[in-house]
């Protein structure tokens, strides 16, 4: 944090506006970039530029208005956002709270009330901030520096051409030769399987488990193999992974 009182990145907080009236999409812009957090903020007309532009990991918050041009589209676009990324920082801006049960569906963090109110803004900006700096990470050497990876947004490891690629929701990240899967492994969390001797999962973004072919298949839809004599172990832990996110949901519907 610098003397000022702002919270200073190497990388900027990532924030996505989706505001169709140019007053309000203008007010709420003012207010971020006086939040005193430093922030990439990029601004969509329309849900279905937001979609369009989406990538998993791109964003770190957005903002969403649920009405556009006097049509409920705030909650079905925060539902399809949902389906691929379940880490971002939803915040809805309405002039009503009546969608407030759906918010709590899709973990939205906050209601905004129109014409928002700039303690209002900060307050979420300053969540979304903190969550990211506290997400736990894994350090690795990459580009010659060492650099933070939060656990959160990585879907797979892959070792090939004598260094590990770090697969994440929105990039890429090759390791420096001196790093192998086995100096990674002891370093992760219970959801990551080492399935290969050249993969370790994120058993979170698998979307399917092929027998056949032996390989999970991940959200964005990228193999990774698993080895025979792992099989058995990789459906047992996957099906603990299915389980354990089933609960999730069911917590958060009951609370």
């Amino acid at each position: 944090m610098t003397s000022g009182g702002e919270i200073v990145f190497e990388t900027p907080l990532r924030i996505a506006v989706c505001e169709d009236t140019p007053e309000e999409a203008k007010l709420l812009l003012r207010y971020i970039s006086e939040s005193g957090v430093t922030t990439d903020c990029q601004h969509f007309s329309s849900c279905e530029a937001l979609i369009a532009n989406f990538i998993p990991g791109l964003y770190d918050l957005i903002f969403l208005d649920i009405y556009m041009g006097n049509v409920q589209q705030g909650i079905d676009a925060a539902a399809k956002i949902r389906e691929t990324d379940a880490m971002v920082t939803l915040a809805f801006t309405t002039y009503s709270e009546e969608h407030a049960l759906e918010g709590y569906r899709l973990k939205a963090i906050a209601y905004l009330e129109k014409p928002v109110q700039s303690d209002d803004v900060r307050e979420v900006i300053e969540h979304a901030a903190n969550k990211r700096k506290n997400a736990p990470a894994i350090e690795l050497p990459i580009g010659g520096k060492s650099q933070e990876i939060p656990l959160q947004t990585i879907m797979y490891f892959e070792h090939k051409n004598r260094s590990v690629f770090v697969n994440t929701l929105s990039d890429v990240f090759r390791t420096s030769q001196t790093v192998s899967l086995k100096d990674i492994q002891p370093q992760l969390p219970i959801g990551f399987f080492r399935c290969h001797q050249s993969y370790i999962a994120n058993l979170r973004y698998v979307k399917e488990l092929d027998r056949e072919l032996r390989l999970f298949r991940m959200q964005n839809g990228d193999p990774v193999y698993i080895r025979r004599s792992s099989l058995g172990k990789a459906i047992k832990a996957y099906e603990r992974q299915l389980f354990a996110t089933a609960r999730e949901g069911i917590y958060e519907k009951i609370y």
